[in-house]
């Protein structure tokens, strides 16, 4: 409402004394660290942003100390194997593979030294049996081929194969008294046992018998 009359007074009321202080839309200037800080954060950010893409192309995420890589490192190192006792266990297991080894060779040497043994053995106890039998088997001793056939000649055929033997001691001659049925060697003492058993084999005679009343050593006495 226009006032035509500026002289007229009213009443004083709130709106003629207004309450002292700012009057308006008025701010007040903000503190310095409030202006630096959201640039401080920004470039904290860019920088951890720029550290993560780094180690992601480079594959050294894994050695940052970021949580998930402590538990995982944490966890690998709850029941860590030791360098030197893998190798203690290699050099164990090699050490027992080797001593295996050494007893498959020590038993196969064993073995092999046993079986030479008794082949030594063996060929000692043929060489003292041929010795002995050598040593027993006396070629000298007399002895003296019957003919008990009806063949001429017969008895000398044999005291000439037992002279290619060996026998230097051989005579040829008939029977006196009664002869037996079979072709037979008779030896007087043990000591000619071996000779007789020799010269039957030697005529192919299989009777070989001990005979005390024989005048000869060794009387054979061929019947075929």
């Amino acid at each position: 409402m226009a006032r035509n009359n500026q002289n007229v007074s009213y009443t004083p009321d709130a709106f003629d004394e207004p309450p002292e202080g700012p009057v308006g839309v008025h701010r007040g200037n903000p503190a310095w660290y409030a202006v630096i800080l959201p640039y401080f954060v920004a470039l904290i950010i860019a920088a951890v942003v720029g550290v993560l893409v780094w180690a992601i192309a480079s594959g050294e995420i894994s050695h940052l100390p970021l949580p998930w890589n402590h538990q995982q490192q944490s966890s690998q190192s709850a029941s860590p194997t030791k360098p030197s006792e893998n190798k203690k266990s290699a050099k164990s297991d090699e050490d027992k593979s080797s001593e295996d080894e050494d007893d498959d060779d020590d038993n196969n040497k064993s073995e092999e030294n046993k079986s030479d043994k008794k082949d030594a053995d063996d060929s000692k106890d043929n060489s003292a049996n041929d010795s002995k039998a050598q040593t027993s088997l006396d070629k000298s001793v007399a002895v003296k081929v019957l003919n008990a056939t009806k063949i001429s000649g017969h008895a000398a055929a044999g005291a000439d194969k037992l002279k290619q033997a060996g026998y230097a001691n051989v005579t040829a001659g008939n029977p006196t008294g009664k002869v037996p049925s079979e072709s037979v060697v008779w030896y007087k003492d043990d000591s000619q046992k071996a000779a007789a058993e020799d010269i039957a084999k030697t005529l192919g005679i299989s009777a070989v018998e001990n005979e005390k009343e024989i005048v000869s050593p060794i009387v054979v006495v061929l019947c075929k």
